[in-house]
């Protein structure tokens, strides 16, 4: 009920925590290849694709010389379906907002963890601190953060 928004949250940046630390733990001094796939995505690895012609990237020292800052990535214009997709995606988490504050505030019971066995029923100091949160939400993802 509150949780399926935040818990979607914490897997992506537990996977993008994770593919950074892979990342981080494979740059070395080495011969690396990059190669664009059928479908226009740019891959990267330490051995050369099977089928696939790929352009030779070679890195050097990562001693006490510091490599030249890479230039200013362009920043793409969003295209429209990116922006109605993220428009759906606030519209979405506007309404889960809105509708755990509504529950929050009927002093209903709230289902705590993934399990529905493991209902409690939130103290005061809880209730209040998930509104403030619920609030929140409503703030970031509504377009006129006003409560139902």
């Amino acid at each position: 009920m509150l949780g399926p928004l935040n818990m979607r949250r914490g897997k992506l940046l537990a996977g993008c925590i994770a593919a950074c630390m892979c990342l981080a733990a494979t740059a070395q001094d080495g011969t690396y290849y990059k190669w664009t796939d059928a479908s226009g995505t740019v891959h990267f690895s330490a051995s050369p694709p099977p089928g696939h012609k790929a352009e030779t990237l070679t890195l050097e020292g990562q001693g006490s010389e510091q490599a030249a800052p890479a230039p200013p990535a362009s920043v793409a214009e969003p295209t429209p379906q990116l922006e109605e997709a993220q428009a759906a995606y606030r519209k979405q988490a506007c309404d889960a907002a809105r509708n755990d504050l509504a529950v929050l505030e009927k002093n209903r019971m709230v289902v705590s963890g993934n399990s529905p066995d493991a209902a409690t029923k939130l103290d005061a100091e809880q209730r209040n601190q998930a509104k403030l949160r619920t609030r929140h939400r409503i703030t970031q993802f509504c377009e006129t953060g006003t409560k139902p």
